[in-house]
């Protein structure tokens, strides 16, 4: 919930601009903003009943500011702003004189189109349902640098969904990832909706890497990434059930076709997809086109849409990729969409290059039928999204546990599988019911 002992601010209405159209912000920095500590860490466009407003009990839109320094920050003079991605249009509010943001606090703005202050800032501007560009400036006395902006997507806009910025692995050096939260944290720092562990198994597999769920469902498939390393299938509690002696190069993924039951395997060094039978036997190896300058940053997950066959694979980082390939295509034609996994727009993202994992790789890769959705297990964020077939996060959970490698679902028994190779384990997560996710891009 929201705390005004975060900020301290005097309400002064005659600081408020006047309620004119004003230019578009001039692209610099002048001395004592190039490094702002102070970004926009999350907003909802619309809500239902996520949380009223202190001076009207309205369910309104809102954004927060988060200072990220050990000391006060004196935002007053400063503008928000936002342009419609309708029709381009931009407008702008000025932040009252006195307000303050205490160290490491937060401030909470409501975009309600008030333009008051009472207990709260209320905006001139409401956030508009068809996507935009939310900005944080300097005053206009300093030209109106741009601090911060964020960009978000018509299909972003789903009540009482907040958009909120998250870093991952300790990295504080750049402004976050823009994830979809699905329980909001107004007024405090931004955390992912906890997925709950039901049970966890030992695994007699070194390295495990890869998982999916054989075509009966009574079983998974699981892979070891060591060199000569063998494809394996098990139980739901982890025993090894059968050994297919393949002497792998570095196998990192494993999706077995639900029509002609060949298991598709990713491996990582290689750039290679090899489809063996359920014996073991070599059927063929298809070439992936990606630039890997990491030999172990490779090739991670793989999953089949049965829908229409495609094949899609993760590649873990630099870069940091979404590949969907058609394998009945010849070589050299075979790839439908080559798709960067930026979560939130390049120009949002400050200090972070387009190459750069900061925290966030792509790990084990699941195709939901039912939701027709891509399930992506994150090694470093300890994290699971649930992404379109565009790469953008629809969802997003913490599952708390480290170096998880691969994901599977077992949607008839509630049951998300992820397998840890540094810790040989395989845990059963309850699955979220009901998925609150955003809107899917197709």
């Amino acid at each position: 919930m929201m705390n005004f002992g975060f900020f301290a601010i005097s309400i002064l209405l005659f600081g408020l601009s006047p309620i004119t159209e004003e230019p578009g912000p001039v692209n610099n920095h002048p001395p004592g903003f190039a490094d702002s500590p102070v970004i926009i860490s999350e907003f909802m466009v619309k809500q239902h009943k996520t949380l009223r407003d202190p001076d009207f009990g309205e369910y309104s839109g809102w954004l927060e500011l988060h200072n990220r320094e050990p000391r006060d920050a004196d935002i007053s003079g400063w503008i928000l702003s936002v342009q419609s991605a309708e029709n381009h249009t931009r407008q702008t509010h000025t932040i009252p004189d006195g307000t303050v943001i205490a160290p490491d606090g937060y401030l909470l703005v409501w975009t309600s189109g008030r333009n008051t202050v009472e207990k709260a800032i209320h905006t001139r501007f409401t956030l508009p349902d068809f996507g935009g560009k939310i900005g944080l400036h300097g005053p206009v006395m300093a030209g109106e640098p741009v601090i911060d902006t964020l960009s978000y997507h018509p299909l972003d806009v789903v009540p009482d969904i907040s958009m909120g910025r998250m870093t991952f692995g300790g990295y504080n050096d750049h402004n976050g990832f823009l994830i979809p939260m699905n329980q909001p944290t107004p007024g405090g720092p931004n955390r992912l909706a906890r997925l709950q562990l039901r049970d966890s198994f030992p695994l007699d597999v070194v390295d495990p890497s890869g998982l999916d769920v054989d075509h009966t469902g009574n079983y998974l498939w699981t892979v070891s990434d060591m060199r000569g390393g063998s494809i394996y299938k098990i139980t739901k509690t982890g025993q090894i059930v059968e050994e297919l002696k393949v002497g792998g190069d570095d196998m990192e993924g494993i999706s077995q076709h639900p029509h002609s039951l060949l298991l598709y395997v990713a491996e990582e060094k290689l750039r290679t997809i090899v489809q063996y039978d359920t014996l073991g036997n070599k059927i063929r190896s298809d070439s992936v086109a990606v630039d890997i300058r990491h030999r172990n940053r490779g090739l991670e997950g793989i999953t089949i849409n049965p829908a229409n066959h495609h094949v899609f694979v993760v590649n873990k980082m630099i870069p940091r990729v979404l590949i969907e390939l058609d394998l009945s295509r010849k070589a050299g034609e075979q790839q439908v969409r080559f798709t960067p996994v930026h979560f939130g727009g390049p120009e949002d993202t400050k200090g972070l290059s387009d190459d750069d994992s900061r925290g966030l790789s792509l790990a084990g890769l699941f195709f939901d039928i039912e939701e027709a959705v891509l399930w992506v297990v994150s090694d470093r964020a300890r994290a699971v999204f649930v992404m379109d077939f565009k790469g953008r996060p629809l969802a997003a959970y913490d599952a708390g546990e480290e170096d998880l490698e691969a994901i599977a679902l077992i949607k008839e028994e509630d049951s998300i599988y992820l397998v840890s190779d540094t810790f040989r384990t395989l845990f059963v997560f309850d699955y979220p019911k009901p998925l609150i996710r955003l809107h899917a891009q197709r």
